[in-house]
């Protein structure tokens, strides 16, 4: 057919005449089925129906978000805009190796456990599902849920106490499937169990528990085994009692018609026979004889009675002796592994604290004093090295003067010249806060040197001189700032005639 429809199509283009056996309606209709073949063909290629364990996920121009996933369906995958793919929904076994996971005192717990999961396929997860787990492999899946896994128990684990993870295993798995349940949907799985092989932990505290829980039932067995040793020991004597008194009182009962026979008998003897009375006498000496070994009897009876109850009830109190140490000791190992687990192990975990936050601190200590030392290191050369500028900034500008002045004595005067005013105003100092309110100046007036006018050289004569000054610092000053007046020695008075 096609080739027909190609020859046709071929003779058309070339302008030559179909065969006259082909009329143009046969032709239209030709090419109308075959594209309606064709049309058909591809509906049932991309109509995908979607098997109950998949999840058909629809993805390219979906109008309805990224994906769109169908699970139970069908649905037609239009072509060139979309393309499909399909998520597995067979369940897969993440092998969990949970250890040395913190609980809330501390301790170090390792819980393996085997947690089952699958990709969920309710509405809003499988969209997640669609996004984050297409493109993977059952291993990469596993993976992940194993990674978030083994974080979520780790967190669930930090917020209980071991003995409560040891004890109340429902509650603890209750918190697990609570948390992975919430993560694992995140990506689109679902949680279908979690299974918790053991419970471990490094210090022994479970099977210190697991040991105080079996001495107690060891102990609860042997308070048992005592009480009803102690019960078919009190029963032996409950019988033998009964059986004593029995025979007391059939005894009782014998002696009583004994004596009733015994009395007829002596009535129908007395009234029969006068000589009766010996042979009363002989048979009241043998009754009185058959009741003294009765009494001997009954007391041997009574005394053997007493003696088995004194022995039951010393086997009694031994065997209450013995349940009570028992119990002692028992109570003395349960009190040991408390004190063990409440002080023992939070010591040592407070010491182990201690040592890491002192070893910190130490650390700490260690760097901020080498930083501290290299700071100082810096600033003492940095400071060095400025010093070292101003000195070599100096020792410039002194050869300098040196050369300007034609020499060191020069230069050395000149140094003197610059210091005289700073010396100048150290003496003022030095004088400026003594106690001087007023100046009284005695003068007769006869010679100008003492009067007003030589005040001012009278009082600068107070203050060091100038030169004698340098001289104590071993200068000499130079001409031009004056000399230091030596006094010329009055001439003598010559003598009267």
């Amino acid at each position: 057919m096609f080739n027909i429809l190609g020859s046709t199509i071929l003779a058309a283009k070339l302008g030559d005449k179909p065969d006259a056996g082909f009329p143009p309606w046969m032709i239209l209709t030709i090419i109308i089925l075959v594209a309606g073949l064709v049309a058909v063909m591809v509906f049932i290629q991309r109509y995908k129906r979607c098997p109950s364990n998949k999840i058909l996920v629809i993805y390219g121009k979906t109008g309805s978000g990224a994906a769109r996933c169908v699970h139970g369906g069908a649905a037609f995958v239009w072509p060139l805009i979309q393309a499909y793919d399909y998520l597995e929904l067979e369940p897969f076994v993440v092998p969990i190796d949970l250890t040395n996971a913190l609980s809330l005192e501390n301790i170090r717990v390792t819980v393996p456990t085997t947690v089952t999961a699958a990709i969920s396929n309710q509405p809003g997860v499988m969209q997640n599902a669609a996004v984050r787990l297409l493109a993977l492999s059952r291993g990469q899946i596993q993976a992940q849920a194993q990674d978030i896994i083994l974080g979520q128990m780790r967190a669930v684990i930090a917020t209980m106490k071991i003995e409560e993870i040891n004890q109340d295993r429902q509650a603890f798995l209750a918190k697990v499937n609570d948390a992975v349940s919430f993560e694992l949907e995140k990506i689109g799985l679902y949680l279908i169990n979690v299974n918790i092989r053991d419970i471990d932990d490094e210090s022994g505290y479970i099977k210190a528990i697991g040991r105080k829980a079996a001495a107690k039932a060891i102990n609860q067995a042997n308070i048992d085994v005592a009480e009803q040793e102690k019960a078919g020991q009190t029963g032996v004597a409950e019988r033998q009692r009964d059986t004593r008194v029995a025979v007391a009182d059939a005894n009782a009962t014998a002696d009583i018609g004994e004596a009733g026979a015994d009395r007829s008998r002596r009535q129908q003897v007395a009234s029969l026979e006068a000589e009766a009375v010996s042979s009363e006498t002989e048979a009241d000496a043998k009754k009185a004889e058959y009741r003294a070994n009765q009494n001997v009897a009954e007391q041997q009876a009574r005394n053997r009675s007493e003696s088995a109850s004194k022995k039951a009830d010393g086997a009694i109190r031994v065997a209450q002796e013995e349940a009570e140490k028992a119990a002692e000791e028992a109570r003395a190992e349960r009190e040991v592994a408390r004190l063990n687990a409440e002080i023992v192990v939070p010591a040592n975990a407070q010491k182990e604290k201690v040592v890491i936050a002192a070893d910190a601190q130490k650390q700490q200590a260690i760097k901020i004093a080498e930083g501290q030392a290299e700071a100082m290191l810096a600033k003492m050369t940095a400071e060095a090295q400025g010093i070292q500028a101003i000195l070599d900034g100096k020792a410039a500008g002194y050869q300098n003067l040196v050369t300007s002045c034609n020499g060191a004595q020069h230069l050395a005067s000149l140094l003197i010249v610059e210091k005289l005013t700073d010396v100048a105003a150290i003496q003022a100092q030095a004088i400026q806060d003594l106690p001087i309110e007023k100046i009284v100046v005695w003068d007769g007036g006869g010679d100008s040197q003492g009067g007003i006018s030589g005040l001012g050289q009278r009082l600068m004569g107070a203050l060091p001189p100038m030169h004698e000054l340098a001289k104590q610092v071993g200068l000499d000053l130079p001409e031009y700032l004056g000399k230091t007046a030596t006094e010329t020695p009055k001439p003598a008075a010559e003598p009267e005639a």
